[in-house]
């Protein structure tokens, strides 16, 4: 095996093994999010937001550790979207998509709220919105990890030349 192509392998990993840590601790906030916006105190609203801000950024570490090995050449004034989108891609003969249409649909959510939490204060997030995208987390994290983990045995395929 490439060096390389083993360390994109061992960064990949890490960082999964990361969002499965935050994915466990999630659990024991998930019972409020059934509660209204009025129950539930901006302290904990912004440590869910702080959980779904985090989850998408080791999203984004993977891709972003796919694409600087692979393509390299992400616009600096829309990286972040862009980056999603070619996670989807498939690009014969040169890499597998890493993600498919579904789960890029679902990350996007998250992107944007991590967007929305990042320029706001805490006091002025959306519940409703909040809790819509955190209702989804346990489902992303499991689809980001099979994927990924997909796309991981697709990378070994084309190292052997199968």
């Amino acid at each position: 095996m490439k060096p390389n192509i083993a360390l994109l392998k061992a960064d990949i990993r890490d960082e999964l093994g990361k969002i499965a840590k935050l994915s466990e601790a999630f659990d024991d906030i998930a019972n409020m999010l059934d509660k209204p916006a009025e129950e539930v105190p901006f302290f904990d609203r912004a440590a869910i937001g702080y959980y779904l801000h985090n989850f998408y950024n080791g999203c984004e570490n993977i891709f972003t550790n796919i694409a600087r090995f692979f393509e390299n050449d992400l616009n600096p004034d829309s990286w972040h979207a862009d980056l999603l989108k070619r996670m989807k891609l498939d690009i014969a003969g040169y890499r597998p998509a890493v993600i498919d249409e579904a789960l890029y649909r679902l990350l996007d959510d998250f992107r944007g709220f991590r967007h929305v939490y990042r320029h706001i204060y805490t006091f002025e997030l959306d519940w409703e919105r909040e809790r819509l995208v955190a209702k989804r987390f346990k489902k992303a994290a499991v689809e980001v990890n099979e994927q990924v983990e997909r796309f991981l045995t697709q990378l070994d395929d084309l190292e052997n030349g199968a």
